[in-house]
């Protein structure tokens, strides 16, 4: 897809400002309205893409940074001029000391961090996430322990990306996906390419047990419970709605209250409770902003009907 120069640049800034460290309420606001476009969602996806590919023509050119973690909005030009003369290869960045072979991401609850790794490959960890990335000679490999993470994967044929679970392996060569690996529950969705899912335990051990094409997502429980021949089904996603969590977005579709209020607790310390967990059972189509926590739970509330209890240290929903 051809982009005009006017998205091209602000898709570079936006990038710019993913990279450098969280946002501003108001430049969320302003994010989020700005990706609601199918154009402007390509062309950050395809700035993901390039900063990836410039590996290829000098793998030092990508390696990670630390980003200051607040800057004002008049520094996104300069930043986007730096994403851009990336293209050229005459940016080198580099963290001292750090292992190029392997690399360890820890978010906190409700941090979000952008990395690139040695191969030139972006991820995204959401929060509170714990994974290692390893960049091996034949294949460069990401243990997802706990959490979940965009990957942006730069193209490497000879050097499958692999990310592994306890019982799950998703392998791709160049592509982009969101992987959910949470109290034994895996989702993996795709934004663009083809990602392999293969079973490592239960009675489907080293088979491929479902392929996934761009706009796709499958969620899978343990492995040990897979049947031994029934195909895994693919639901379909708008591509522009996979990990709108980067935007501390959150979008439920026929969801458990359990689910949301679970996920609601990873971006905030003060927690959310229910005074009867028979209505987590309930389901709910909702899409959330968790920029404001308050803003977010009455909104929660409000769609269910429910009342705000404020504690000490927690608030309890009831009915």
């Amino acid at each position: 897809m051809k982009f005009n120069d006017d998205v091209r640049e602000e898709a570079a800034n936006w990038f710019a400002a993913l990279r450098r460290g969280p946002m501003t309420v108001e430049e969320r606001t302003d994010y989020d309205e700005w990706r609601q476009s199918p154009v402007n969602q390509a062309a950050l996806n395809s700035m993901h893409e390039l900063w990836g590919e410039l590996a290829a023509l000098n793998p030092e050119a990508v390696k990670p940074q630390r980003s200051p973690a607040r800057a004002s909005r008049r520094w996104l030009p300069v930043a986007a001029s730096v994403a851009l003369m990336l293209g050229a290869g005459t940016i080198y960045l580099a963290w001292p000391g750090t292992e190029p072979t392997a690399t360890q991401i820890a978010t906190a609850v409700g941090e979000q961090r952008t990395t690139t790794m040695p191969d030139g490959s972006v991820i995204t960890a959401n929060v509170a996430t714990r994974l290692a990335f390893a960049d091996k000679h034949h294949e460069r490999i990401v243990d997802l322990g706990e959490g979940e993470a965009v990957f942006f994967v730069r193209k490497d044929k000879s050097r499958p990306f692999l990310v592994r679970t306890e019982d799950y392996e998703v392998r791709a060569v160049g592509t982009a996906f969101n992987v959910r690996n949470r109290e034994g529950l895996l989702d993996v969705a795709v934004i663009e390419g083809i990602v392999a899912i293969k079973a490592l335990s239960g009675p489907r051990e080293g088979q491929e047990i479902a392929r996934i094409t761009a706009g796709k997502r499958v969620s899978l429980g343990n492995a040990a419970a897979l049947p031994p021949s029934t195909p895994i089904l693919a639901a379909a996603i708008p591509s522009e709605g996979i990990a709108e969590w980067r935007t501390r977005t959150l979008d439920y579709e026929d969801a458990p209250i359990s689910r949301v209020v679970e996920d609601l607790n990873l971006f905030f310390p003060r927690q959310v409770k229910l005074a009867d967990p028979k209505l987590g059972d309930q389901r709910v189509t909702i899409r959330l902003q968790v920029e404001d926590r308050e803003r977010a739970l009455a909104t929660l509330a409000d769609l269910l009907g429910l009342k705000v209890n404020k504690g000490r240290d927690q608030e309890t929903l009831s009915e």
